[in-house]
Order: C-alpha cells, then structure tokens, then sequence
C-alpha cells in the first residue's frame, strides 16, 4: 500500500503553531490506525519530531509537545551576544565595507547554548528512538556552508550520541542569528583525503525549509502529510498588505526566512503535482497500448516493451505512486515572528495550529465517510 510521511518544516516560535496542529494529527493517526514510517524536519520541525519519535505513543508525543511550548521562553532558547555584538559592529564601522567579509568577530546575533542545553542534552534520547515505537524512520534536514551540499541524517540509524546532537542542533541553526555547528558529516562524494574535515553546518531551511523533495523521491510515499509554519503565498490579505517592514532586519527576515524559503516549498509541491501526473498520463497510456493488442502473444510483447520504458522514468523510479499531500498551514500571518518565543502568544499560536488541524482532519474524516457510502451503496 505505500508508508505514510509526515513533513514538518523549520519556522523558529512558528513551531508552536505546528505543535498545535500535531496536537490534533497525531491523534488521528491514533484512532486511524495510522503509523508514521517516515517523519522528516528542519529546527523547530525537527525539535517537534523528536518530541514525536521518542514517544510511547501518539498520545504522550501530543501531550508532551503542548507541555513544551507552554513553558517556552525566549531564556529557554538563545541570549543576546550584546558586547560581543558591539566590539563587531565597531569593527564594521571603520572598514571599508569589501573588507567586510574578513573582519574576525562574533558569528551570530544569538547564543543557543540554552538551546542546546534544553532539548540536545537534556532532552534527545536515542534509545526511545531506536525502539520504534511511534516512527520507523526520523530523519533531520542539515546543509553544509562549505559544499552547499543538503542532507536528511537519520537519527534513527545513527548510533553516536555526539553526533545526533550535532545533527540536531544543525539543523535548528539559521545563519545570522545563530551560531553554525562544525562537525563530520558522512558523504561518500567528499574526496577521501577531506572526509574527516570538519565543516560548518546549519539549518537545511537554506535550501530545504520544508523536506519534501528528498522524502518524495524516496518512493513508495501513498500518503505525504506536511505541516508548515508559514502561511502559503501570495497571501493577498489585508494583513499582509498593509504589514510594515521598519529596518533591514525585519526587511532581511521577510526576505530570507519566509518568501525564499516558501518558492522552495511550492516548487517541491510543484514536484508531486508533475509526478502525480506523469503517473496518471503513463497509466493511461499503457492500458490504451495493452487494449490493442490483437492477441495474447502481441500483449506480451507490449508488456516487456513497457516494462522496458519504465525503467527509464524517474517518475516510476523507487515505487512511487499517486499521492494526493495534506498540507496544515496557517490561513493569515502568525502573532509571533521567528525569534519571538514570547508567552502567551505561543500558547495563542499554538490554538491556532490546533484549529487549522481540526478542520483539515474534519474534511479528511468527512471524505472518507462519504466514500465509504459510496462503496457500500455500489455493493448492495
């Protein structure tokens, strides 16, 4: 029948509306009889599938995330480097600004040792997540600033402690405001004499803010769930038209944390929707090329020739099939922007999420009642 994915996409103190929403899917799931095969995430997406993979149960993976976000603050995540920030900008000052590049100081707005110290040590647990209880496969997003080579690291694989806190915490970073995680990622296609050269990593969202391409293609994906934290734009509504971009860091957040990372997203969207298609189209054809075959000999030979096509379509390549994703996403912007993990906007963002979930979940459910009908109306 195919596994069933879930996709949770990065967005900082966005993640509260994703946690809410997960709130109410992973339930579903429960009294669907649903199993996670494949849960992928980028930072906060990957923060929220720890939460899930390490869990007895969908029930406790829900319960345990909203008791998270309640007791989230901004202490609990990153400090201001302040001093460190100001002994930089001063050096900017009296430099011309091509040299800018080269002036040796603070590599982040932030510290996220408090970060670390909350969900990589205290919280990780890769015993839970090796047991499989809830997901059989968990997987983070992390890119390489050296290569710009993307990676989906599977925690569940991984049996290095150091390590999958490297990758976790890789994949939370956002360049700028936090700093890079310098580690040795296994990859074959790094010249074997630099295998063990440490590289800087951050947060896959430079590419992959939401991981889908990388799971679809995959294969054998029949059901794709994916939770995003950002509104799906062009989002033409009064709120965002009449927003105000006051200075060149909320012009840079806008910029570089939402509109970019969302092109990615709808073009892995655009993906499935070509897939589905060829899919469809190549089925279509080949039982209109099998329908004329004037005997059972001729049908074979079409049927080796076809077989033959296939091999060569990367649409048919890793079993794949049509899939319809189900996608949680907010209707308007969020009262939180990406660094705000401020209560009780949080808890506010995380209602939201829950909201969102429930009516996708009430459309999904209501689908499949009137279906069911369906077939048993054509049976009696």
């Amino acid at each position: 029948m195919g596994k069933l994915a879930l996709v949770l996409s990065g967005g900082g103190a966005r993640g509260a509306f994703q946690a809410g929403a997960l709130r109410e899917l992973l339930l579903y799931f429960e009294r669907s009889g649903k199993r996670i095969n494949i849960l992928s995430g980028t930072s906060v997406g990957a923060v929220n599938g720890m939460g899930i993979a390490q869990a007895a149960s969908y029930t406790e993976a829900s319960e345990e995330l909203e008791t998270r976000w309640s007791e989230t603050t901004n202490d609990a995540i990153y400090k201001l480097r302040k001093l460190d920030l100001l002994w930089l900008f001063l050096r900017f000052a009296v430099t011309r600004m091509e040299r800018w590049a080269f002036v040796e100081g603070s590599d982040s707005i932030f510290d996220n040792t408090p970060l670390y110290r909350r969900y990589a040590l205290e919280y990780l647990d890769l015993e839970k997540i090796h047991a499989r209880r809830t997901v059989d496969d968990f997987l983070v997003s992390l890119c390489s600033l050296h290569t710009g080579e993307a990676y989906l690291k599977s925690l569940t694989a991984e049996t290095d402690v150091l390590r999958a806190r490297e990758y976790l915490m890789a994949s939370t970073i956002t360049t700028v405001a936090y700093p890079p995680v310098r580690a040795v990622v296994d990859d074959p296609g790094v010249p074997q004499h630099l295998r063990l050269v440490p590289q800087l990593y951050a947060d896959g969202g430079i590419s992959n803010k939401t991981p889908l391409k990388a799971v679809f293609h995959a294969g054998d994906i029949s059901e794709l769930f994916v939770v995003n934290t950002y509104p799906s734009y062009p989002n033409k509504t009064e709120a965002s038209i009449r927003q105000t971009f006051p200075n060149l860091f909320s012009m840079l957040m806008r910029t570089a944390l939402e509109l970019l990372p969302n092109l990615y997203f709808l073009r892995d969207m655009e993906t499935v929707r070509d897939v589905n298609n060829d899919l469809r189209v190549w089925e279509e054809t080949r039982r209109r090329l099998l329908e004329t075959a004037p005997d059972t000999a001729t049908r074979g030979k079409v049927e080796e020739a076809l077989r033959e096509a296939e091999a060569r379509f990367s649409f048919k390549q890793g079993g794949k099939h049509v899939i319809e994703p189900v996608v949680i996403a907010p209707d308007e912007e969020l009262p939180v922007l990406d660094t705000e993990f401020v209560q009780p906007k949080l808890m506010e963002t995380f209602a939201m999420g829950r909201e969102k979930a429930r009516a996708v979940i009430a459309a999904l459910e209501g689908g499949a009642a009137a279906t069911a009908g369906i077939s048993r109306r054509a049976v009696s």
